[in-house]
């Protein structure tokens, strides 16, 4: 079975993914405010988790917790990305009508034009857009991990289930 690649993206000689590639560009924007992202642990979990066969009831419910776990982390880090990222569509919106009444009070479309050739407003407009790139990814996963979860937690419900039903409920040896 082919899985999608893993590393698809070369930077500085190193092979990262598309999700590394968003926190890296969002890095600068995000030190303004002191949010570290650590995702320490987070890839062996995932590569856990594709490498799980049904069997593996143990495995299964080690990663219902770690998945969980990933999951409240990652729910957690989206929802202040997404403030920081409210933030930023305001700055945004404010530089852009600052520079459009600084080149023009009375017509308001020559001042718009203006202002959407400027370096302000484009650098802010740059960072609203990787800042939601960031939360969409992060809800993104967070909405695999949850599944994932309930993967797993299926897993070991089935596992049980077979497990029980092969036992004898009389207690009588056949």
């Amino acid at each position: 079975m082919a899985s999608p690649p893993t590393n698809p993206i070369e930077l500085e000689g190193k092979k990262i993914s598309y999700f590394k590639k968003i926190c890296l560009a969002s890095e600068i924007h995000l030190r303004e405010d002191n949010i570290r992202l650590n995702f320490d642990g987070y890839e062996e979990t995932i590569e856990d988790y594709k490498s799980l066969k049904e069997q593996d009831l143990s495995k299964a419910w080690e990663l219902t917790k770690e998945l969980n776990a990933w999951s409240e982390y990652f729910s957690d880090i989206a929802n202040l990305i997404q403030k920081k990222y409210l933030d930023s569509e305001t700055e945004k919106l404010e530089q852009q009508s600052l520079k459009s009444i600084e080149h023009s009070e009375k017509v308001v479309s020559a001042g718009d034009r203006h202002a959407n050739t400027s370096r302000d407003v484009i650098n802010a407009r740059k960072k609203r857009n990787i800042l939601k790139s960031l939360y969409d990814e992060l809800v993104s996963k967070t909405k695999f991990l949850e599944r994932a979860y309930y993967h797993c937690k299926s897993t070991c419900e089935w596992a049980n289930r077979v497990k029980t039903s092969y036992t004898n409920v009389k207690g009588d040896d056949y």
